[in-house]
């Protein structure tokens, strides 16, 4: 029963792992749903919630709107100044979408690297506290 214990969280692990990597890499699942958010909050920049998880995400990522600058004017909306590099002063080209992919893409890696060690360190030493016990 020990031993299907531990057998069990090491495939949940995995499978987590595999999930995450899906869930964050270049046409995952997730990017329709960062672009629907983005595209929201671009027409609602109006109310101060969603003008300041633009300002966040722009500046932070250095990106602008859901798929570039064309964005706004499509809903025409003006072209904040979060959107453009603060030495030249030319809009960011990518859009937030994959450059939040990007970004969560690189983070993800490494959480299912560690997930998966740390499912392995506690397995061996599971297994080492058994091999004691006899």
């Amino acid at each position: 029963m020990f031993i299907g214990t531990q057998v069990f969280l090491f495939l949940c692990t995995v499978i987590g792992s595999a999930i995450l990597l899906d869930y964050s890499t270049m046409n995952s699942s997730i990017q329709p749903l960062i672009r629907e958010t983005m595209l929201r909050f671009i027409v609602t920049s109006e109310h101060p919630h969603s003008s300041a998880a633009l300002k966040l995400i722009q500046e932070s990522i250095g990106c602008c709107g859901a798929d570039g600058p064309n964005d706004y004017m499509m809903m025409r909306q003006p072209l904040p100044l979060e959107c453009r590099d603060t030495v030249t002063g030319n809009a960011f080209f990518n859009g937030c979408v994959n450059e939040l992919t990007w970004f969560l893409e690189d983070k993800s890696i490494w959480a299912a690297i560690m997930a998966m060690i740390l499912a392995a360190v506690h397995a061996l030493r599971r297994e080492e506290e058994a091999m004691n016990r006899r």
